[in-house]
């Protein structure tokens, strides 16, 4: 499972604790730009989000301008659920 955030979920944590199922926690803005990076055909991108930390672990990290950066690999889905808003007409 790939997420951001896994809150509270019982059956989750069951599946988690009992090794059914692994977890990537991603950076919320990482996890969007992943799934950007997917759709727009490019295969990575780096970023100074989750430097120094678990995130970056086993990934590649290489400096620029003296900042280290980590490599993100883009997301790409097979299909996607989208909803879209219904937009209302209103006199200005």
């Amino acid at each position: 499972m790939m997420s951001s955030y896994v809150g509270e979920n019982a059956t989750f944590e069951k599946q988690f604790l009992a090794g059914e199922l692994e977890l990537e926690l991603i950076p919320q803005g990482t996890l969007s730009e992943r799934i950007r990076a997917g759709g727009a055909g490019i295969p990575g991108f780096y970023t100074p989000t989750g430097v120094g930390t678990l995130v970056a672990e086993g990934k590649e990290i290489k400096n620029f301008d003296g900042r280290d950066y980590v490599l993100e690999r883009a997301i790409k889905g097979d299909f996607a659920f989208v909803k879209l808003g219904r937009q209302t007409n209103s006199a200005i």
